[in-house]
């Protein structure tokens, strides 16, 4: 029962770090095409700068250990399949990877959750080397139907929710892999000492 829930964790810390994965790609995707519109709407000779490094660079941090867990619990669900999920060492190292994967992850959620909730997209622009006032930045963006609010995009929501559940069941398999070492190790212990108590009855025997 306790490999079979082991495995399904495993299943499922794969799974959302796959839906992990693919909503922040889909999200750095879908910045840079936003922003090539803008700059191909924006007036003629106008030089916009978009700055949305902030939320960019913590979404490829957050591709970066979901494509990890990916790797770590499809590693994990075949060593479990065969022999080697039997090895101790091998089972400790595995929960230490998937458990530091979990926290990393949880650390970049967290700086993405924030930076969802407060920050915005700083957009600058200037014509003939003169800076454009930011109101009319901001009459342009209601123009095009640009918002630059990061909770505005529901794309960026998807990076802010789905990878909690691969935090959870990352942690969950870590746990459970942590556990199936100790047991590893309860089994060989009280195997090696009912091979002693063997080996003592039978110098006893020839006693």
């Amino acid at each position: 029962m306790a490999k079979i829930l082991l495995l399904v964790s495993l299943f499922l810390t794969f799974a959302f770090s796959v839906v992990g994965f693919s909503v922040v790609i889909n999200a750095l995707v879908k910045s840079d095409q936003e922003s090539s519109y803008i700059r191909s709407v924006a007036p003629d000779g106008a030089i916009v700068d978009i700055n949305y490094h902030d939320i960019y660079s913590v979404c490829a941090v957050m591709a970066a250990v979901c494509a990890l867990l990916t790797i770590l619990s499809l590693v994990s669900t075949f060593s479990q399949i065969s022999s080697i999920g039997r090895k101790q060492r091998l089972l400790r190292l595995q929960a230490f990877l998937i458990l530091f994967g979990a926290l990393w992850l949880l650390a970049t959620v967290i700086a993405c959750d924030v930076l969802f909730a407060t920050g915005s997209t700083k957009i600058t622009a200037t014509v003939g080397g003169v800076a454009l006032p930011q109101s009319d930045i901001q009459q342009f963006e209601q123009s095009i139907g640009v918002s630059p609010e990061y909770s505005k995009q529901s794309y960026l929501r998807l990076c802010a929710i789905l990878p909690w559940f691969a935090v959870l069941f990352a942690t969950l398999s870590g746990l459970l892999l942590h556990k199936a070492a100790k047991n590893t190790d309860g089994y060989r212990n009280a195997e090696a000492t009912e091979s002693e108590k063997i080996a003592r009855a039978s110098n006893e025997q020839s006693a």
